[in-house]
């Protein structure tokens, strides 16, 4: 019989390799608690390791009340200026697909509950995107259900209008309001469903659109022509919301 502490080639190299196993069992089920601790992924999914898409970059604080898997987070950085991150969710937390220089109403961003009509700002919380719209034909870049090419018939009923408030409707009706068929600002734009109660007083014509080089908006949100045709792209035909925060 051979000594205790003798072992054969043949058990060296089982004992070797079943160490290793171990060890990197190990090493991986630190890195999957790690990675969670993190909130960088769920760790292992069958033995592979579940990474971040490349697209995405550093995390979005977006405010609770979003649900959408896609979020514009509007951040005021000053006076009319902001910053304007298209937003994904991936693994449970937002993170940044673009960012992009906005520009929000000449009196900032309103507290929430604050804004009202003819104000100058740009109600802040959690909004969906309705409809696109423009002077230009409906863009290549948008996937959304429905695009309206507008008219100088058309306008948004606002001001001390009681019916039909902060909606789309046409001069030949009897209705007045802001024009539609304003260029550049409304060559493309997209409707931000703020105030859909029509509650009059508290806000109507709320848009995300063409910036006109003013670098300040009346109470809506614009970014350059070109930036807004990436993001409806990035928007494809998904459900998006608009998190305005001060």
């Amino acid at each position: 019989m051979k000594p205790a502490h003798s072992r054969s080639r043949g058990t060296r190299r089982q004992l070797t390799a079943g160490f290793a196993v171990v060890l990197v069992a190990g090493a991986l089920f630190l890195g999957s608690s790690a990675q969670a601790a993190q909130g960088l992924g769920a760790g292992l999914i069958d033995g592979n390791a579940a990474d971040k898409p490349d697209h995405l970059g550093d995390r979005c604080s977006i405010a609770s009340a979003a649900t959408a898997e896609k979020v514009f987070a509007v951040s005021g950085t000053g006076g009319a200026t902001a910053e304007v991150r298209a937003c994904e969710k991936w693994d449970g937390k937002y993170y940044s697909a673009m960012s992009v220089d906005g520009y929000v109403g000449y009196n900032g961003i309103a507290a929430a509950g604050e804004k009202r009509e003819g104000d100058g700002m740009t109600p802040s919380g959690v909004y969906s995107m309705g409809y696109g719209f423009g002077v230009k034909a409906q863009p290549k870049q948008f996937h959304g259900p429905k695009y309206v090419k507008v008219s100088k018939d058309d306008v948004w009923v606002d001001g001390d209008a009681v019916k039909n408030y902060n909606t789309m409707q046409k001069k030949s009706d009897g209705y007045s309001g802001e024009s539609m068929y304003q260029t550049p600002a409304y060559d493309h734009g997209q409707v931000i469903d703020y105030n859909t109660a029509a509650t009059p007083g508290k806000g109507s014509a709320i848009f995300l659109h063409v910036n006109t080089g003013s670098q300040k908006t009346a109470g809506c949100v614009s970014v350059s022509e070109a930036d807004l045709l990436r993001i409806f792209e990035w928007e494809d035909d998904s459900v998006v919301e608009m998190a305005v925060s001060r």
